[in-house]
């Protein structure tokens, strides 16, 4: 069966099953680890919905791409979760938006939101952000590859708590690296029309390191940005809209 056709089935399978089950929708994500963070934002705006991950089905992998195969053939009954990665905070072409029946994070991943979640964090996340924003404008710029600044990135998180030592450290690093101030260019100025200020810089970046460093929990809150936009999404997509 050509992949088109493949895809085009299950995601009619999907749709169908929803009448079956007496649900609302079914929901694809990347993987099993997503099923929590989604879950909980559905249990939140009380929508019955199925979740599924990659592996879960016919083709048993996952990942952003998996779910993107589906595109074509996504509905208000069978739609998918992903990451943002850098697709949101550039601007990147195609959008993926509900009018489309995608449901995105806003931020980089899920990881970026349990650290908004975290009240005793916010006050260190913020130093902690105005001190990596120059160096994550300038990956932004210059158009480096992701994999490339992660491995700069974790480089520059020196720090296992969150003492002040640690950002003080963290600062000489970022200007050594970064002497000069940067031009504004185009990029970042798309960027900041994705909501990308200084104090929340931490949430558009590859975060996992960084929640791990941090010993963040994965408690969830739906009162920071841009979780408010999720909310929204869901409700627009649910009245049809």
């Amino acid at each position: 069966m050509p992949a088109h056709n493949f895809y085009r089935k299950w995601a009619r399978f999907y749709a169908g099953e929803t009448a079956l089950k007496k649900i609302d929708a079914v929901a694809l994500v990347e993987g099993k680890t997503d099923k929590p963070f989604w879950g909980k934002i559905f249990h939140h705006t009380q929508n019955r919905v199925r979740i599924i991950a990659g592996s879960e089905t016919k083709t048993q992998t996952g990942g952003k791409q998996e779910c993107l195969k589906y595109y074509p053939f996504l509905t208000r009954r069978f739609f998918i979760c992903i990451d943002s990665d850098y697709d949101y905070v550039l601007q990147s072409q195609p959008a993926h938006n509900v009018r489309r029946f995608v449901l995105q994070t806003y931020t980089y991943a899920i990881e970026n939101h349990y650290l908004a979640a975290n009240a005793e964090l916010q006050e260190f996340l913020k130093q902690y952000a105005a001190i990596i924003y120059p160096a994550f404008l300038s990956h932004l710029a210059t158009g480096s590859k992701m994999k490339e600044f992660n491995k700069e990135f974790n480089a520059l998180i020196s720090f296992a708590d969150r003492r002040e030592s640690s950002l003080e450290a963290l600062q000489k690093n970022i200007r050594k690296k970064y002497p000069d101030a940067l031009p504004l260019k185009p990029t970042t100025l798309i960027a900041g029309n994705a909501g990308l200020v200084p104090d929340n810089t931490y949430l558009f970046i590859p975060a996992k390191t960084l929640k791990h460093k941090l010993q963040c929990g994965d408690d969830l809150s739906f009162a920071h940005f841009p979780m408010n936009k999720i909310i929204d999404d869901i409700s627009r997509l649910t009245a049809g809209q």
